[in-house]
This record gives structure tokens, sequence and C-alpha cells, in this order.
């Protein structure tokens, strides 16, 4: 938009929202004569009083650019002319303005009184159809660029029979392409001189050199191409490699970004795949981040938009006065003693950044972290990694004697971005003991600090630094342990406790990725009979995927071969088909078949969006969300393969088949312990397991050791607490 506009334009905006049409006359006409080459700052104005039923006013408002745009710049009248029939198309001057304007423009094409007299014919009297038929024959002329969407791309016209009516257009892979003027305005679009796709195609060597001297420019170049608004993913497409290569990527987008923070005409979005526009009326870079930063509801946003603003800002009076407006908004949202330190860490890297803020603190951060207890509930909560170490460190100053102790506390909190720190300084002079006290406690019970146990495992199965004088197990049995607390994780997530589910990812994470490096690790200088017992255990591990499971099983069977000849024994060739086979009723298979097209339709095609968006930022040396986005993807693949491989050995059960003389699949079982209380058990397969309402897998250990039991017999359940006997008081079927 021309800067001589800009104001007049937001003003006219407004006039139209209101529905002050007659002042919107007056503010066009003034604005016309102003700039009246700038039509494309006006048209946008004339779409929107069309829009608002005010098509004849927008023609009429346009008309007297016509005069004189053809005397300065003939083709921006013909754009004017055809504006006019879009929104006016019974205006009564309509053939005539299309006649002076298209002669002015077009008269030196060779035939192009066959052009006029084509579209004569064609309008059987009507002016509209007659302009109709001129733009649509003269939509494209020997030199313009255009684009094909269904599959031909970017083509270029060579050539125009105005006689015969065709033109000729060479694409990249198919040239000398003939088509019929009034049809290739319904086939293909015509692009602009400055649009990104004409500028690679006709001076890719000079749009590269000013990628390298005006790189905001190149990104408003592509956002103009693509209607003023497209994401990062989306830019790159146009950019990388053609004009910027994928190595340097990284880098210039780094710079252009901070170009365009400060761009008053664009405005760039949150997140690893922004939205990028741009914009019609001017806003400052501190207006953008002043409207980010009151929009943004939890402190936690505000600082993220904060930390943004200073990494793309540079000290200025404009800065400074930001920033203290920032840090004065911050003060009534410090209400608790976490929130009064996060805003108090807040304000400090504010007047780090600009001096002389005048804007005090809500209280002392000294004070707030001098006590220990008060420091270990704040902390959690602040939730982010660099204030929860600062607050950690400033605690340390304070308490010269005492810290160590705090820190070792700090350990068995939900911090775990911060365990490496705590422990590097625990791990220095004569501070371990508080670090060794917190290790033990959690050894004493994993299952209360599952993550703290696997920080431990894996710094013991790796030969990182950990105190001195802890005891551990083998690396194979704390593998094996890693296994048995996964288990225990997953029932919990079975039971209900979903805000596991992420423990359990971090826990199956840490022991597969890299191709078992981990159990690697663990099993290296051990023996055959401690890889076997380790074997086993993976084998019984129900948090792995099969995929999962084989890599892991590799890893072992690898390193120890005998154990693979041993393991190929233990099923008869013939008996393979029926030991891996898997029960189900139909309803059983059609959740299963459920949770594969969810995972296949929905799951993955999300996963395959943000992991998209993550690598649109370019560095992803230390993109976390592109981690993730590529382990999850990872684990959805791997279920997909998982459920698609169990399928094939699903043997539905109908209820006929169904024996309830012994304990089996299908029946519905009355058991009774040593203290005479009794607990019914049915037995389905592992898909229709629901252990709320004691329906267990006919794989489960419960129903492993009653299968085959008939009313009257005892039976022992193994379970990971001990075993427990029972007796079968009474067998019924459940499937009706």
């Amino acid at each position: 938009m021309s800067n001589a506009l800009s104001a007049d334009v937001q003003r006219m905006n407004e006039l139209i929202s209101r529905s002050q049409f007659g002042e919107v006359e007056t503010a066009f006409a003034s604005a016309a004569q102003k700039a009246p080459t700038e039509v494309d700052s006006l048209f946008p104005i004339v779409e929107k009083l069309d829009k608002a039923g005010q098509g004849e006013k927008a023609g009429n408002l346009l008309e007297p650019l016509v005069p004189v745009l053809l005397e300065k710049e003939p083709h921006k009248a013909v754009r004017v002319v055809e504006a006019i029939a879009k929104v006016s198309p019974k205006n009564p001057r309509l053939k005539d303005l299309a006649v002076k304007t298209y002669q002015a423009e077009y008269a030196s094409i060779p035939g192009f009184d066959k052009i006029v007299a084509r579209a004569t014919d064609e309008s059987k009297g009507s002016d509209f159809a007659f302009v109709d038929s001129l733009m649509r024959q003269l939509a494209f002329i020997p030199g313009d660029y255009l684009f094909h969407e269904q599959g031909w791309g970017l083509g270029k016209v060579t050539a125009m029979d105005a006689a015969a009516g065709t033109l000729t257009i060479d694409f990249v892979d198919k040239k000398g392409h003939t088509v019929k003027l009034g049809a290739a305005a319904r086939f293909f679009a015509k692009l602009s001189t400055d649009n990104i796709l004409v500028q690679k195609a006709a001076d890719g060597d000079g749009l590269k050199a000013r990628a390298g001297t005006d790189p905001a420019g190149v990104i408003l170049t592509v956002l103009k191409s693509l209607n003023n608004s497209s994401n990062l993913k989306r830019i790159k497409a146009e950019l990388c490699p053609s004009v910027i290569s994928a190595k340097e990527w990284s880098k210039w987008w780094q710079g252009a970004r901070k170009a365009l923070a400060k761009h008053p005409y664009v405005k760039v979005g949150a997140g690893n795949n922004p939205t990028i526009e741009r914009l019609q009326t001017a806003v400052p870079q501190e207006t953008e981040a002043r409207e980010m930063f009151e929009n943004a509801r939890r402190l936690f946003d505000k600082l993220n938009v904060m930390r943004r603003y200073l990494k793309e800002s540079d000290s200025s009076a404009e800065r400074k006065a930001l920033l203290k407006g920032f840090a004065e908004s911050l003060l009534p949202l410090a209400n608790k003693d976490h929130e009064k330190l996060l805003v108090c860490f807040m304000i400090a890297d504010l007047a780090q950044a600009e001096e002389d803020l005048g804007v005090s603190a809500p209280a002392s951060a000294e004070d707030l972290v001098r006590d220990a207890e008060k420091l270990l509930e704040m902390t959690v909560k602040l939730s982010d990694a660099e204030y929860q170490e600062r607050a950690l460190e400033m605690h340390r100053a304070l308490n010269k004697d005492g810290w160590n102790e705090v820190f070792g506390r700090a350990f068995l909190q939900d911090m775990a971005d911060v365990w490496d720190r705590i422990s590097e300084r625990l791990l220095k002079g004569d501070n371990q003991d508080p670090l060794l006290k917190a290790v033990k406690t959690v050894l004493d019970d994993p299952e209360a600090y599952p993550l703290q146990y696997l920080w431990i495992a894996r710094r013991a199965i790796l030969g990182q630094k950990l105190p001195q004088g802890l005891e551990l197990p083998t690396s194979d049995r704390l593998f094996e342990r890693l296994t048995w607390l996964a288990n225990k994780v997953l029932t919990r997530i079975e039971r209900g406790e979903s805000k596991l589910k992420d423990t359990l990812a971090s826990l199956r994470s840490a022991m597969t990725d890299r191709q078992g490096r981990l159990l690697q690790a663990a099993i290296a200088g051990r023996d055959e009979d401690s890889a076997s017992h380790l074997l086993h255990a993976i084998k019984r591990s129900r948090w792995l995927s099969e995929t999962h499971l084989s890599t892991l099983r590799d890893v072992i069977t690898r390193a120890f071969p005998a154990l693979l000849q041993r393991e190929e024994k233990l099923v008869p060739l013939g008996q393979i088909e029926e030991a891996e086979g898997i029960l189900a009723t139909a309803n059983g298979r059609r959740k299963r078949e459920d949770e594969l097209r969810r995972v296949q339709e929905e799951d993955l095609p999300a996963v395959a969006k943000q992991i998209g968006e993550a690598l649109a930022m370019g560095d992803i040396s230390e993109n976390a969300e592109l981690d993730a986005a590529r382990e999850k993807e990872s684990r959805l693949k791997e279920r997909a393969k998982e459920i698609m491989e169990e399928l094939k050995r699903v043997k539905v059960v109908s209820a006929d088949e169904v024996d309830a003389a012994k304990a089996g699949f299908g029946t519905r079982v009355t058991l009774k312990n040593p203290q005479g209380k009794q607990v019914v058990y049915t037995i389905l397969g592992p898909y229709e397991a629901d252990h709320a309402n004691n329906i267990i897998s006919n794989e489960s250990p419960i129903a492993q050791g009653i299968l085959g039991k008939a009313a009257g017999e005892d039976a022992v359940v193994t379970t990971p607490e001990g075993s427990v006997n029972y007796k079968v008081v009474a067998i019924e079927k459940a499937l009706a």
C-alpha cells in the first residue's frame, strides 16, 4: 500500500464499517485526487463497498480515474474499467470507457481490430458482455506469465494470433501449447511481474542477490504473491532451495525475522510455523508486541512474548517506553508468591534490556527465595527452566551453608529440565550427601519418582557421574527394573491416571531410542544368563510395541547369538500360528480396527502437520517441538504397524465356540480367596479388557492362572506382587 494513502484508506474502512457511505464518497474522491495512480490501494475499498451493496457507487467513484490514467498509465486504466464492470455492470458508459482504454493499451497488437470485432459479435448488444469478451481475449499477451493450477504450473505467453484467436504458451514440460484467446482466462491465472514465481523464472540471480541485501523485501514479495498472508512453511517452500539453500535457510530466516519484526507493514505470529501477514495499515513493532502482550492470558504466555520482543528489537526510546508498560502491567498480576517471583524475574530482565525503567518489583526476589519451603513450592510452579534455575541459584547465594540440602530436595520435585544442573552443583566439593540422600529416596520408592529413577538408571548404565557411596544393581538389573517400572506406570494409566502418559512416553523413549543404545550399554560385559533373564523381562513388557520389542530383542540376540537359537526352539514350528494367535470377539476386533483407522487417518496427519511446522523454522539443532513431533510420529507409525500385524493374527470367537465347562475365553468366572472373599472376572481378549469392570484379558496374569480350570478346582495366580491362591467357585458363558 502507498504510504501516501494509508491514512485515507484506514479512514474509509472505518466509515464503511459504520455505513457512512456519503462520507466515503468524499474521502475516496480526495484520495483519488491526491494519488490517482495508486489504484491498488483503492481497489480493496471498492470491493468492500460492493459487498456492502454499494457497487454502483463504487463504479461511479472509479470512473473519474480513467481519463487521468489514460494519460499517465493506460494499463492501470484498463484495470479500473475491469473493476467498474465487476461492481457496476449496468454502467451506461461502460462500453465507451472500455473501447478507449483497451485501444490505448492494446492498439499496437497486430489484429486488435479482429479482437474488438469478435467481442462485438459475442456481446449481442450487451455492454457488459462486450467488456467481458475484451477482458477474456486480452487477459494475456506475449511476455505475460501465467499459472496452471491443474498441473502444468508456470508458463510464459510467447505468441498471439489475434486473427485466429489463439495464444501460444511455453510451460516447463509443455512447450508451444496453443489455446483460444477467450478460453485462456478460464484455465490460467495471470501472474504480475512482481510475483515470486515470475521473479524466480525471469531473474533468478537478481532475486538471490536481493535475498542477501533485503530479506524482508523478498518475504514481502512472497506475501504479495500469496494474497498477503501465509505461514512460514509455505514461504519457505517458495524460496528454498531455488533462492535460499537448505543449509543457509535457518540463518537467513533469523535475519529476515528480525527485519520483519521492525517492518510497519508486516505482522509475524508466534510459534514454529508463524502466520506472516502483509498489512494494509502500518503497525509499528512496538504496537504489535503490545497487542500480543495484552492478549496473552497467562503470565507464562506474556513471558514468551516479552522474550521474543527483546530478542528481535534494538534499544530505542520506543522500546524503553514499551518495556516500562510491560513492567507496569505485570504488577497487578503478582498475587501469589510464585507469581510475584515470576514477575520479579521478568521485570529484572526488562530492566537489564533498558535501564532506568522506573518500575519496582512487587517484592524482593531474595526474600521470596530465602525460605527453603517457599522456594521449593514456588520453583515448581514457575514452569520455566531458566527461571527455576535462577531461583535455585539465588537461594544458593543467600544460603552459603544450607543450600545443598535444598538442592537435594529439589531433585525430588517435578523439574526434570534442571536436574542436570542440580546434580552438577551437588557433585562438586563436599556437597554430594543431599543428592545421595535424594537418590536413595528414589531407589527406595521408584513408583513415586519414575522419571527421577530413569535419570539415575540412565546415568548409571551409561557410566555418568553419580554420588559416591551409592550401591546400585548391575546395569542389566537396572534396565530390567526400568521395564518393571514402565509396566507399573502403564497399569496406573489403565486405571485412570492419564496424566502419567507423558511419563510412560519418556520411559519408552529412553529405553528404545537410538536403536536400543541404553540396552546395549546395559548388557555390555554381562554373561548369557543375565542377558537371558533380561530378555525374558523385556518380552513381558506390555508397554512395548512389536517394533520396539523386536529392536530390543535384536540388541540382545546379536550380542548373545545362542539366545536366538534357544528362542527358536521354544515353540515348535507347527504350533507357531496357534501360539501367536490373538483371541477377540467381533466387537473387540472392530475396536482395534477403529483404533488403526484413527491412528492412520487422524493422528498421523496431525503430527505430520506439526513436523512440517517445526521444520519450517529451519534451525533443527535445538528444536524441541521438532524432536517431540518426530518422536510422536515414530510412536504412531510403530503403533499402526503393531495393530496391522496383530489384526493378521486375530481369531474371532463366537458365543457358540465358548465352553463353560472350564475357565477360558468368553467365560465369566467366580473365584474365592482363602479369606472367603469372592470376585468375578470376565475373560475376553486384550482389546476388551476393562479393569474397572473386572473384564480381564486372556493373556493377563490372573487369566493365565485360571485358564483350563473347572469349578471346584484350585488356582494359583502369579502377579508382580506375589502369588495368590484362589478356588474356582463357578463358571458361566459371558458371550450371548
